[in-house]
């Protein structure tokens, strides 16, 4: 049991699970399975929410919810079994030896992992609390959907940008919350004796600021004495500014990110190109990297061909 499971080794299971090479036809069918399976519980939360979908068909739904749940702890325990033969987790930092059980500790605390766990976590609240408001366990069951992450490399780059970026984002949270904060207390000031409906008080008048800050402008709340409508105006065009803040901080990060992927591909390039030839072996490994760090076949092809031209012409 330590080493074989229903005949496959813990290696080959680790391969299936999360190394989901396309040429492997196994980890394929798996990937394709497991994303498909996620995409019906969607689409099953999203038609429960219709009443006359819950009542006619509410016993189809809780037997793909225990049918997806069982797949789900099934994958989950899998994956933590199989997490040591991530060769990346055989040491630490100063070159010792990780046991198994601290490897598998280690697995189960990465966000991944966290959300395969939540993945099958309501149908246990269900069970054993019937009186749990079924909108939260909905909410939560929609958390299976991130672990589409695994499968598709361009969400995995936004969760690797949100992490680098995060203290850029929270600074530019920071500064939103402040304007925020001090528009609200103006309006509240200026506009509380005449429309004590709508700036009543500064949570209310927060709504306003927010709607302000995000240019949406609801309509139902607004300025009507004239030193409100110049801080309404102010607080329009800084909320301007602070949402274009945070799209560009992410969209310099996601373009860094896909800079160094791409001089990561070319690297290997170059080192396949040091006997002046890219043999077969060599070029399936390249597209397998390529595949790997998210670019697609004509990028790589692109790579090799530019590489290949200015290799010869030296």
């Amino acid at each position: 049991m330590a080493r074989n499971l229903f005949g496959l080794s813990r290696n080959r299971i680790y391969q299936i699970l999360e190394l989901t090479d396309p040429e492997d036809k196994t980890s394929r069918f798996v990937s394709f399975a497991i994303v498909g399976l996620i995409i019906i519980n969607v689409l099953a939360i999203v038609l429960e929410s219709i009443p006359s979908f819950y009542s006619a068909y509410g016993e189809v739904f809780f037997r793909l919810e225990i049918a997806s749940c069982i797949v789900f702890i099934i994958e989950y325990l899998l994956r933590v079994w199989a997490s040591v033969e991530d060769p990346a987790t055989f040491q630490d930092e100063f070159g010792k030896q990780i046991p198994n059980s601290k490897r598998r500790i280690n697995f189960m605390l990465k966000p991944l992992a966290i959300i395969d766990f939540l993945a099958f976590v309501p149908i246990f609240l269900q069970l054993l609390f019937p009186g749990v408001d079924l909108r939260f366990l909905r909410a939560l069951r929609l958390l299976r959907v991130f672990k589409l992450t695994r499968y598709f490399q361009s969400f995995e780059m936004i969760l690797e940008v949100l992490h680098d970026e995060w203290r850029s984002l929270a600074g530019t949270m920071f500064i939103m919350l402040v304007i925020l904060v001090m528009a609200a207390c103006g309006l509240y000031y200026i506009e509380r004796d005449i429309q004590p409906d709508k700036f009543g008080s500064i949570p209310e008048a927060m709504w306003w600021a927010m709607a302000a800050l995000t240019t949406v402008g609801y309509g139902d709340a607004y300025p009507i004495t004239p030193i409100g409508k110049i801080i309404g105006s102010i607080v329009t065009l800084l909320g301007i500014g602070m949402v274009a803040l945070p799209s560009g901080i992410l969209a310099s990060s996601f373009s860094e990110r896909m800079r160094q992927r791409r001089e990561s591909m070319q690297s290997q390039i170059n080192r396949a190109l040091e006997d002046g030839l890219i043999s077969q072996d060599e070029e399936q490994s390249l597209r397998k990297l390529g595949r790997e760090l998210g670019l697609n076949e004509e990028a790589v092809t692109a790579l090799v061909e530019s590489s290949q031209t200015i290799f010869n012409k030296k």
